[in-house]
């Protein structure tokens, strides 16, 4: 019914096809613009297959359903697993409304429905890392990183979590066997499972092709804020050059600044909590700080955190924290809204202002709940026996 968003669809669409005709050894060398790494490449890879075989229009609304297919199919999945997770807490009831609440959340369907984006699928890997690593699984938690990042550069945005479980895993009481093989067999996994996944692509390139292309993706949009009503765009970055001067400091400066305070601070919260099970609160925490506070964020870069913080209330059952879930799924909602119909590439300055404002004013009373949550090493509802 609706496109989505033109230059992410015609992207997607012109690199399915691109990698079924070129194939993976072939498809970065062959002229065509991609600042995605290869991971969501074998998706496409199948998409192009299927629309090959079926003979499918490009520029149908079927092919367009083909496209938005893949994230579709990754939120029932994490619906799933929220319902099976939420269902072993208290039951099943339970379950189902944690599930809906992921299933039937606008901001979530709106981004890969309407807009077309592959979040949820990026999201459906972060979760399940976040879940192992939880659950002290240091082999699953490297291989679901090793695929997230394949997926998405994003994923770096989750390193300082995912690495402290590693580097804190020996230190914890009887575990420093553990924690030792954990960081060494999750090293191994996650190199083994990123070569694999790179590999392929490679072809006649250097093998240090991959790094090039990570860092040309991340330095590729040199804004204070694309769309993303945060900070920088409450103080008029939206859509400004991030070499542009704020208070004696530019954007970038400014953005890299917040990205130091932020890393530090997750290491001593994830010290000071001294507990694995804290995966999705922290994880939710580092999301939103870097979309709040750095520099080159996109609109939809809060939307991992809304299905973070979801988690996170199925294991503490915290309503503070199905609060916040709910408040930022509305705000990312918005977010997208505006950017999505407005009538030129950056958002209108009215809802920007108002919005960023809101979203803002969230973060700080995040941030407090957070620190209230961590610091004092406390869950408010332990689970009750699984007999009852």
């Amino acid at each position: 019914v609706f496109e989505g968003y033109y230059t992410d669809i015609g992207c997607f669409k012109g690199w399915a096809a691109g990698v079924y005709t070129y194939g993976p050894a072939h498809f970065y060398t062959s002229g065509i613009f991609s600042d995605y790494p290869p991971g969501y490449m074998y998706v496409l890879w199948v998409l192009g297959f299927v629309r090959h075989v079926f003979s499918i229009d490009s520029g149908s609304a079927l092919f367009t359903l083909i496209i938005k297919l893949p994230s579709i199919f990754a939120e029932v999945v994490t619906a799933v697993i929220v319902y099976r997770m939420a269902s072993k807490q208290i039951g099943k009831m339970f379950g189902l409304l944690c599930g809906a609440f992921l299933l039937f959340n606008p901001a979530v369907f709106f981004n890969s429905s309407i807009w077309g984006q592959i979040d949820a699928f990026f999201i459906l890997f972060a979760v399940l890392m976040l879940y192992y690593l939880k659950k002290e699984n240091l082999y699953l938690g490297a291989l679901f990183f090793a695929l997230t990042l394949l997926i998405k550069p994003q994923a770096l945005m989750l390193a300082p979590v995912a690495g402290l479980c590693y580097l804190y895993a020996p230190f914890r009481k009887g575990r420093l066997k553990h924690g030792i093989m954990g960081i060494l067999g999750g090293a191994a996994i996650a190199a083994a499972v990123f070569a694999a996944g790179v590999l392929p692509f490679t072809g006649n390139q250097p093998l240090e092709w991959i790094i090039s292309k990570y860092a040309g993706t991340i330095s590729s949009y040199p804004f204070a804020s694309l769309n993303a009503f945060n900070l920088f765009a409450l103080t008029g970055g939206n859509w400004q050059y991030h070499d542009q001067s704020l208070w004696l400091l530019t954007y970038e400066i400014w953005g890299l600044v917040f990205i130091g305070l932020i890393c530090v601070t997750v290491i001593i919260l994830q010290w000071r909590s001294r507990d694995n099970g804290r995966t999705f609160e922290l994880g939710a925490f580092l999301v939103a700080s870097v979309f709040m506070l750095a520099h080159s964020m996109h609109e939809r870069y809060m939307l991992p955190a809304c299905v973070f913080l979801l988690f996170a209330y199925v294991f503490t059952r915290d309503r503070i924290t199905l609060l916040f879930a709910s408040a930022f799924s509305i705000t990312t909602l918005f977010n997208q809204m505006v950017t999505l119909f407005g009538d030129s590439t950056a958002a209108a300055p009215l809802p920007t202002f108002v919005i960023s404002a809101i979203n803002v004013a969230l973060f700080v009373g995040f941030v407090v709940h957070i620190f209230r949550r961590l610091w004092s090493d406390r869950v408010l509802i332990k689970p009750p026996a699984l007999n009852g």
